[in-house]
């Protein structure tokens, strides 16, 4: 069923995203599963809360288990999968602040884990609320005009989540606990090959080489005793087959390292706002984002402080974990990468010629 509150920003018209909608036994009979679940502490011990999560993902339908596990193969055409009617319990007030970890002690947190369970493993980034593997994303004062997920009023740019890093996640998972008042927040999509459609020959070819630099997420710097932002260099923003073709690029922090690779750069970040859909997630919705496969991003909406924002629960996937495998003390499911130490003797930051090389795996 295609979801009808989705809008297009640009003809053409993007693929059309694939939604599914559970019925009301098939909401009750996970409601019922996860009513049942003995880990229900993601931070306390996040191994026995994933593990129990793919095991109760043997509850969904059998067509909703076969719609992830093609995602996790091939991808999306569309970008990403939407599932509507996820059971969500109690919803308390929105919070104020997202690093309370409010919404990782909720029932609609086991709920997404479940869900995701046959994409791969969740995991997290350290400097990311501690690493939690379920995040509330939600609008804090102070940071409203930021280009960060606690953001509100202004423009959240298209965007690969944590392009910087190769051990970035495969999908994001956005599920949501309450929609905007006003609904004016649109989760905004575009697939990779809605968006290469718009551009021509000589600027996909611009794209596919070694010519641009992106900055690493100034909350992964917090601590590390660098001044200013640190870029990864050189990486290519377009990867993969021409079948198969895989994003890497911030628009709020990638940049060119020549003029002609910025103009191809700025002719990408055209094609991917005519591109875009907008996506009205009601409470319930748990939208699947392929982060190689299409770039995403938010628009603005206003604060209101008051216990009614719109709060959603983000979770990252792998399709395993081997690609983090040195970064993740104890093998665990929580990266930690020291950024500090990558700028050698003689750096200096602040500037794209500075930053390290990216092993560029994808």
């Amino acid at each position: 069923m295609i979801d009808t509150k989705q809008e297009t920003m640009s003809s053409p018209p993007p693929a059309p995203l694939m939604t599914i909608e559970l019925d009301t036994t098939q909401k009750h009979a996970l409601t019922a599963a996860i009513d049942d679940c003995q880990y229900t502490n993601p931070v306390a011990d996040p191994d026995a809360y994933v593990l129990e999560a793919q095991l109760l993902s043997d509850h969904m339908p059998r067509y909703l288990r076969a719609a992830l596990l093609d995602l996790r193969a091939k991808g999306s055409t569309a970008g990403g999968l939407l599932i509507r009617n996820v059971p969500l319990g109690n919803v308390p007030a929105t919070p104020e602040h997202a690093d309370l970890g409010t919404g990782t002690m909720l029932s609609a947190a086991k709920a997404l884990s479940v869900l995701v369970a046959p994409l791969g493993e969740q995991f997290g980034f350290k400097p990311e609320l501690g690493g939690q593997i379920i995040q509330d994303i939600l609008p804090v004062a102070g940071f409203e005009e930021t280009q960060q997920s606690i953001s509100s009023t202004s423009l959240l740019e298209m965007h690969c989540e944590t392009a910087f890093t190769d051990t970035r996640a495969d999908f994001i998972a956005l599920l949501c606990l309450r929609a905007d008042p006003e609904h004016p927040a649109a989760t905004l999509l575009s697939p990779v090959s809605d968006v290469l459609a718009r551009l021509d020959h000589d600027t996909c070819k611009a794209l596919r080489q070694s010519r641009f630099a992106t900055t690493v997420d100034g909350s992964f710097l917090r601590g590390s005793g660098i001044p200013g932002p640190l870029y990864v260099q050189p990486i290519r923003v377009l990867t993969g087959s021409e079948d198969t073709p895989r994003l890497r690029c911030d628009f709020a922090e990638t940049i060119g390292l020549d003029s002609d690779s910025q103009s191809a750069l700025d002719r990408l970040h055209q094609a991917a706002s005519e591109a875009a859909r907008r996506i009205y997630l009601e409470p319930g919705d748990l939208l699947i984002v392929d982060n190689h496969g299409s770039f995403h991003g938010r628009s603005p909406f206003p604060r209101r402080g008051d216990g009614r924002d719109r709060w959603l629960l983000r979770a990252f996937i792998a399709r395993d974990l081997a690609r983090s495998a040195a970064n993740r003390p104890g093998n665990g499911r929580i990266v930690e990468i020291d950024y500090s130490g990558l700028a050698g003797p003689g750096v200096t930051t602040g500037a794209p010629g500075i930053a390290h090389s990216s092993t560029e795996e994808n």
